[in-house]
């Protein structure tokens, strides 16, 4: 018996050390499967973020496009009307010339007229 006696705190001693073995072993598992868990938890979050940022950068983009479009078209609008009052006064320079020449044209065409018969007189004569 006193054999027997010494084998049991053995045998306590390693049933002890077994169930510590295989508490560690579950808690490990356990801690894992949370782990896991959360990170299954914190990978859409992170992927929603990544999204939200090139969604923001590419919005940010079509922001910088339309400015740059914007600023072209006021550009184009200036030009154009600075080529319209260009063009409104090469029109106006262009007025004036033809009423001179008209002025002239009629002028001439008066002064050949009365030049004429004041001609045609002495050939008659002669």
């Amino acid at each position: 018996m006193t054999e027997r006696r010494q084998v049991l705190p053995w045998l306590l001693l390693a049933l002890v050390v077994v169930l510590a073995a295989g508490g560690l072993v579950w808690a490990n598992r356990e801690i894992q499967t949370l782990r896991t868990e959360r990170a299954s938890h914190q990978d859409p979050g992170a992927e929603q973020g990544n999204q939200t940022a090139e969604l923001q950068k590419a919005v940010q983009d079509v922001q910088m496009s339309q400015q740059k479009l914007a600023d072209q078209l006021t550009d184009l609008q200036a030009r154009l009307a600075k080529e319209g009052g260009e063009r409104k006064l090469l029109s106006d320079q262009l007025g004036s010339i033809s009423a001179r020449v008209d002025a002239l044209a009629s002028a001439n065409a008066e002064s050949t007229a009365t030049t004429q018969p004041a001609r045609r007189n002495p050939r008659t004569k002669r």
